[in-house]
């Protein structure tokens, strides 16, 4: 089984695996200690940036309210942020773009992480945020964001129609959110048998967070392949955030 992160520049995929390499409570890397020791620096959190495609085989462990922990063999395939957003990438690595498209066809499960969006963004949240979690260059204006988004959503269509997950995460989420107040509400909790129900977490992220691009994700979630995404928030600051994506994967890759 596989998943894939992708995403554009700067948006978190490598952060996103540290965190849950260092601090998983129901979703750990095993071995994730030395895992998180090669990908940032511990004093300041600063990830190292990712310079080429790199695919790393992890074990991640699930715990599971109906079967306890399970073992998910995972590979974990990150690129450069520009292999997507610069077209010249494409062109002056045609094998290594074909490489990960067939990857990405082959593979159980897809993770796009997204940036936020300019409009959406606390200026109040961006001044107390982290160093390591300030944005290290403009944010997307909502037209930009929702092009953007269109992009990935024909990427999907395009290249996916074998991915039998997508999940959509707006990623950051502590420079738009009370990530500790919305953690709350949807945490993990093994003793009712799991998270809040996916439908209504579901329902409610794209209403509050992803309502600029309503009516492109409307005609997205008409088609086959739209029926079989979901959309999330997250953010490595929180871990009850941080885990949801995997945690509504795990058994489907589990059991599959």
């Amino acid at each position: 089984m596989s998943i894939v992160v992708i995403g554009d520049r700067a948006t978190g995929k490598t952060s996103m695996v540290r965190a849950l390499s260092e601090n998983g409570k129901y979703v750990k890397v095993s071995d994730g200690k030395n895992l998180a020791g090669e990908l940032y620096n511990p004093s300041t959190k600063e990830i190292a940036s990712t310079t080429q495609l790199e695919q790393k085989g992890l074990i991640i462990d699930v715990d599971l309210p109906a079967s306890g922990i399970r073992q998910m063999n995972v590979i974990w395939i990150d690129t450069p942020g520009e292999f997507w957003t610069n077209p010249q990438q494409r062109k002056d690595y045609p094998a290594a773009w074909q490489a990960m498209e067939n990857t990405i066809k082959q593979s159980k499960a897809v993770i796009l992480l997204l940036p936020p969006y300019q409009s959406l963004v606390s200026t109040n949240r961006v001044q107390l945020a982290a160093t390591h979690l300030q944005p290290i260059e403009p944010l997307p204006t909502s037209d930009q964001w929702v092009n953007r988004l269109q992009y990935w959503l024909n990427f999907f269509e395009q290249n996916c129609q074998r991915v039998k997950h997508i999940i959509i995460a707006l990623h950051k989420a502590d420079l738009f959110c009370d990530v500790q107040a919305e953690g709350n509400r949807w945490q993990y909790r093994p003793d009712w048998g799991g998270a809040a129900p996916w439908y209504e977490y579901n329902e409610h992220v794209l209403g509050v967070y992803f309502g600029v691009a309503n009516q492109v994700i409307r005609q997205y979630k008409g088609t086959e392949i739209g029926g079989r995404t979901q959309f999330f928030i997250s953010t490595t600051e929180n871990q009850e955030l941080l885990e949801l994506p995997w945690l509504y994967l795990a058994p489907y890759l589990i059991y599959s």
